[in-house]
């Protein structure tokens, strides 16, 4: 549970730590007519007051906003309590989030290498199937003559769950529906182990937290590799995951 030591804004204690905290809540609240995030930078001044004072305004519907956040108070309360937003635990994969993880993974029946999209004939690291199931070595005979439709969709499933579960298991804050599905899709791509790792779960549990990225953004957009290359694919893939995740837009590049 995120907690403040103290209150931030005009008047406040204004320590660092609480005031990266309230930053970076600012910039995950959606508020009407506020598209462009402050930055996160645990330094209090007039850009901080006045999203304070918008969010305020415009979310709360104060009349006369005093700029500030106190642990405990109505401001704090909503800002780590979006309307709608539940704990990871309560979702499951939306129909939405597996339309599209579906069309970006592409059906392929055959076996195929995931660096070229070429169909082979024998095993390769990177060799893939289905809805983007990579073929392990000691896979290569069940799967090296390939799958039906059905097949393809059952395993697709199979190799799903893990994801939501590490996404629930792992995610302690109050989130909504389009940003789970979003962080299963990016699971999805770089694993279990590395999304547990990352700092997008960091940044996620904590606004605030100190990471070598400047914001969340950041944090989600460096995975863009692919076996440790550059790759453009997997650039397009991560915009329109971050599109899902601020936007709860779905759509394919």
């Amino acid at each position: 549970m995120l907690k403040l030591s103290g209150s931030v804004g005009r008047g406040g204690l204004n320590k660092k730590a609480d005031v990266r905290l309230v930053q970076g809540l600012l910039n995950n609240y959606k508020i009407p007519g506020v598209s462009c995030p402050i930055e996160i930078d645990g330094k209090v001044g007039d850009e901080t007051y006045t999203r304070i004072d918008v969010f305020q305004n415009k979310a709360l519907h104060t009349l006369k906003p005093d700029g500030r956040v106190d642990p405990g108070g109505q401001s704090f309360t909503r800002l780590t309590n979006r309307p709608c937003s539940k704990l990871a635990l309560s979702y499951s994969v939306s129909i939405k989030g597996i339309n599209l993880l579906k069309a970006i993974e592409v059906l392929h029946t055959k076996p195929y290498d995931d660096q070229t999209g070429k169909t082979i004939t024998k095993y390769v690291s990177g060799a893939t199937i289905g809805y983007g199931h990579l073929i392990k070595k000691n896979e290569w005979k069940k799967y090296s003559k390939g799958l039906t439709k059905a097949q393809s969709l059952a395993l697709f499933k199979e190799d799903l769950a893990p994801f939501s579960r590490r996404v629930k298991n792992k995610v302690k804050t109050k989130i909504m529906q389009y940003e789970f599905d979003a962080m299963v899709i990016l699971a999805f791509n770089i694993g279990k182990g590395g999304f547990s790792k990352s700092s997008v779960l960091k940044l996620v549990n904590n606004p605030g937290a100190k990471t070598s990225y400047s914001d969340l953004e950041h944090a989600w957009l460096a995975w863009n590799k692919s076996q440790k290359k550059y790759n453009k694919g997997v650039v397009n893939r991560r915009k329109a995951e971050w599109k899902i995740y601020t936007k709860n837009i779905y759509l394919r590049w």
